[in-house]
Formats: C-alpha cells, structure tokens, sequence
C-alpha cells in the first residue's frame, strides 16, 4: 500500500504499481508492521500528522531530510522511529546507507529496518 499527499502522484502510483493508494493517509498506515516516510522536508509536517495513531508494533523508517530523530517522534507522537540517511550514489547501487533507531526500537523492529533497507538496495 502507498500514501502520498499528491492526488496526481495516487493516481499513477495505482496504475503504475497496482497497488492501493488511498486518499487518507490514515488508512495507508493502519494495518501495516513498517511505515516508510519517503518525503520532501516541506511535505513530512502533513503525513506526520495524517500517521499519528500508530500502535506500539509498527515501525517507522523515515528518509526525510533534516528530520531528526526527536522531531519524528514527536510529529508521529510515536517512539519506535529508524531514522535513514542514504547517500547519492544509492541510487545507482554503488552507496550506503547509515541508519539508526530510537532506544525504544526493539531487536526485531531493528531488523526489520536492515531488511527493508537491504531490499531496496539503500
């Protein structure tokens, strides 16, 4: 399932990946384990708000730039965050990515992170 606060990006994400993408971003996130926050800064204040109901067992990665750890707890009113920062040449598949969790992200959610990031080469 994809969210996105962009009713164009919905619509060809639908076509494109066929898969459900939602208008409310809540719906995006209720029964999901990972929530991935792969947005520009200017946009993250709105999804943080739209995903601040999460329960205990989900995890958020978040890749939004300039977003600290805190912030994203605090925008998602949430303590189980990954915090990514994956440099330029991952898009190529020739980078890395350096990550980190918040204390309250147990062994599993942590491992759920490296795997996500491992499967999409970042």
């Amino acid at each position: 399932m994809i969210g996105d606060i962009n009713p164009m990006r919905r619509k060809s994400s639908s076509r494109e990946y066929r898969v459900s993408v939602p208008a409310d971003n809540t719906k995006a996130t209720a029964k999901v384990g990972l929530i991935v926050l792969a947005v520009r800064p200017q946009g993250s204040r709105q999804v943080m708000e739209d995903a601040n109901d999460l329960a205990p067992r989900q995890l958020v990665l978040s890749a939004v730039a300039g977003a600290s750890l805190s912030n994203l707890c605090e925008g998602l009113n949430h303590p189980c965050v990954v915090r990514a920062v994956p440099n330029l040449p991952a898009q190529i598949g020739e980078g890395m990515t350096v990550w980190t969790a918040t204390p309250q992200t147990n062994q599993g959610q942590k491992e759920l992170a490296q795997a996500a990031l491992a499967a999409l080469s970042i």
